[in-house]
């Protein structure tokens, strides 16, 4: 072997020495799979947690709409094996740019459509988001899908019959627009909506306040990822309950997936119910007694003056009785 060869050949053994166990860890590494929300994220990790490296872009607390794009995103996903995601308004404006910029080819891209945030919304995701990802692992996840299943149908029928016992059906309540969906599936009559509160004019919050008023609304519903507070005075204004609900799980401790999320947001909407009603019966109460104080002092204003139109008759009486006496002592006197 010359010279040259040989060093060649030793490059080339320096070069695989280091390219195998790299390629060995890569091998080796879990399957990257990138969603958009927490509210994919929750079932990827719920189906298949321990197999996969997930990645959820939007913190569950904040709107995707304020989802600012990372270095670190677009490393995730040019690594990615699937990416699924939404496709809603608030992804519009960044998740192409993010693509694109991350040069997958190989990137698996998974829509889950339709609405989430009711149970059976959430069991429609549960079943795309399973079965793409049996097919992407080749492995069989379909017990565990139908656990998530057999739990999220648990969970509606636990809320239905609470909201049955509490007599919900008809009780109107005002909501930010992404909650009517989950709202109206629980039985409240949902009266009106409101968009994001800025974007909202003098004259929306007015007419807000305006229906709330004419509706008797029990109850006025923000939405945790756009407002905690923007309700809390129109409540105030028109004697609603406030109560914040949360549209992906893991924003709030003990919601870490949508099962979680449903109960707790039906907790909110309960509570905010009783509460309410509390105050209309104290309310009630409270007008009641004003009403019979009323009625008692009337009454004894009323006995007040009886007695003492009684005491000027009387004294009345005795006076003309007393003169009449007088004079008739005086006419007999002699003369």
């Amino acid at each position: 072997m010359k010279v040259n060869e040989a060093t060649m050949f030793l490059a080339a053994l320096l070069i695989l020495s280091a390219i195998l166990p790299a390629a060995a860890a890569e091998e080796g590494e879990k399957p990257i799979i990138v969603c958009t929300t927490n509210v994919l994220g929750s079932i990827v990790k719920e189906i298949a947690g321990d197999d996969l490296d997930v990645i959820v872009l939007v913190n569950p607390s904040l709107c995707p709409t304020d989802y600012d794009m990372k270095p670190s995103d677009i490393y995730a996903l040019s690594k990615a094996k699937i990416l699924f995601y939404h496709d809603i308004p608030g992804e519009k404006p960044w998740l192409g740019d993010l693509i694109e910029a991350a040069v997958n080819e190989d990137l698996m891209q998974v829509k889950v459509p339709g609405t989430y945030n009711t149970p059976a919304g959430a069991k429609s995701c549960i079943r795309i988001i399973g079965g793409n990802l049996s097919m992407a692992l080749s492995k069989d996840f379909s017990s565990k899908v139908s656990s998530m299943l057999d739990a999220a149908d648990s969970v509606a029928d636990e809320i239905r019959r609470e909201a049955q016992s509490l007599g919900v059906e008809g009780v109107s309540v005002i909501c930010m627009k992404w909650q009517k969906t989950f709202v109206e599936w629980i039985g409240f009559k949902v009266v009106a909506t409101y968009d994001p509160p800025e974007t909202l004019s003098a004259s929306d919050i007015a007419n807000i306040i305006d229906k709330a008023r004419n509706e008797s609304a029990a109850l006025i519903i923000d939405n945790l990822q756009i407002s905690a507070e923007f309700g809390a005075s129109i409540a105030s204004e028109v004697g609603a309950e406030h109560v914040v609900l949360t549209n992906f799980p893991g924003a709030i401790p003990g919601t870490g997936n949508l099962t979680q999320m449903f109960r707790y947001n039906a907790k909110q909407l309960f509570e905010g119910l009783r509460r309410w009603r509390a105050m209309r019966e104290l309310e009630m109460e409270v007008k009641k007694l004003t009403e019979s104080l009323k009625a008692e002092a009337e009454s004894l204003k009323n006995q007040l003056a009886a007695f003492q139109a009684a005491t000027f008759v009387a004294a009345t009486v005795a006076a003309v009785e007393f003169t009449l006496l007088l004079a008739k002592r005086r006419g007999a006197k002699p003369k």
